[in-house]
C-alpha cells in the first residue's frame, strides 16, 4: 500500500469552505487531505474522519490577525509537510499560497465564484505567489495565468 501525499485545504468560512469541501471531495481518493479553517466552522461542520486544524480568519477590518494567521498556517505546513496546498480564499488561502511558494509547495488557487466582476482581493495577492490561479468566470481569465476551467457551485 502506497502512502497518498499530502494536500492541504485551507478557506474562510461560508460559501469559500463550500467550495473547498465540493472540490476536496474528488481529491480524496488520490490524496490524504488536511483541512484548516476558522475556529467558527467547528461546530457546523462534520469533521468525524478530517485532520483539522484552527486557523484565525482574518479581514480587511482586522489585518493585525494576520500576524497569528501566518504563525498557525506556516505551524501547519511545517508539521505536515503537504505536496500541494489548494485554496478558494479568502485571507487564510492567500497567507497559506505566500507561505507555501516560498517553501516549495505547488498552490493552488481557486477565486471564489461570488467574484463575477474582478478577482478577489485576497486573489490578487495570492496570484503572485500561485502556481496554479483558476477564476469560475470566464470572462476573467486572460487564458494564461489566470484560468478558466468551470464552476465548482
Amino acid at each position: 500500500m502506497s502512502v497518498k501525499p499530502k494536500l492541504l485545504a485551507i478557506s474562510s468560512p461560508g460559501g469559500h469552505w463550500i467550495q473547498l469541501n465540493r472540490l476536496s471531495a474528488g481529491l480524496e481518493d488520490r490524496y490524504q487531505i488536511v483541512y484548516a479553517m476558522p475556529a467558527a466552522l467547528f461546530t457546523s461542520t462534520s469533521l468525524s474522519e478530517r485532520k483539522v486544524y484552527s486557523v484565525v480568519d482574518v479581514s480587511a477590518d482586522d489585518k493585525w490577525r494576520l500576524i497569528p494567521c501566518a504563525l498557525q498556517v506556516l505551524y501547519i505546513l511545517l508539521k505536515e509537510r503537504p505536496k500541494a496546498i489548494l485554496s478558494t480564499g479568502a485571507a487564510p488561502g492567500a497567507v497559506a499560497i505566500w507561505l507555501g511558494s516560498f517553501l516549495g509547495i505547488r498552490t493552488i488557487w481557486v477565486d471564489s465564484i461570488a467574484n463575477v466582476k474582478q478577482i478577489s482581493r485576497a486573489g490578487k495577492l495570492a496570484q503572485k505567489r500561485a502556481d496554479v490561479f483558476l477564476t469560475q468566470w470566464e470572462h476573467l481569465s486572460d487564458g494564461q495565468t489566470i484560468q478558466y476551467k468551470g464552476a465548482v457551485l
